[in-house]
């Protein structure tokens, strides 16, 4: 348990904790812990420790019981975390079309970039052109974005 603490408050940078926090590498380890700190026990009452229980079958049962929960919880808990994972890079992907819709059809280009190009002021401080409808356009991408953060976020927690 000692080098388990040590894993999790190095992975996290002191962050974390056996006790708090929420990342899926603590809860992973706490899972780990939960389900493999019955064998030692069971172990100690069966007829191979101190032989408190000595039907066979019974022994037999408990010894399939845990290898089955300890073994299958672990499983279906990283299935969990792998298919949240690929929701979310699901979901990155999905917005993909739209971000490099918002960078004006150039791949790789910022949106600020590509806009500030356009958007030239006169000697007045009236915009030139289309730098007014530019303006517009980069607001919308800007909400666009904070839409598609917010929904990536959400995806996170689901």
């Amino acid at each position: 348990v000692y080098f388990n603490r040590m894993q999790i408050v190095e992975y996290s940078n002191n962050q974390e904790c056996l006790v708090y926090g929420d990342s899926e590498f603590r809860k992973a380890t706490v899972l780990l812990i939960a389900t493999w700190t019955p064998f030692p026990f069971w172990y100690v009452i069966s007829p191979e420790g101190l032989g408190l229980i000595d039907d066979v079958l019974l022994i037999s049962v408990g010894w399939a019981f845990l290898n089955i929960v300890a073994k299958f919880s672990f499983i279906f808990y990283i299935q969990r975390v792998k298919d949240m994972y690929c929701n979310r890079l699901k979901t990155k992907r999905e917005l993909q079309p739209a971000r490099h819709h918002q960078t004006g059809g150039r791949p790789g280009m910022p949106i600020q970039m590509f806009n500030g190009m356009m958007s030239p002021l006169g000697e007045d401080g009236v915009m030139l052109g289309n730098a007014a409808q530019d303006l517009e356009n980069e607001e919308i991408a800007k909400k666009k974005a904070q839409l598609a953060a917010v929904v990536v976020e959400t995806m996170n927690f689901l």
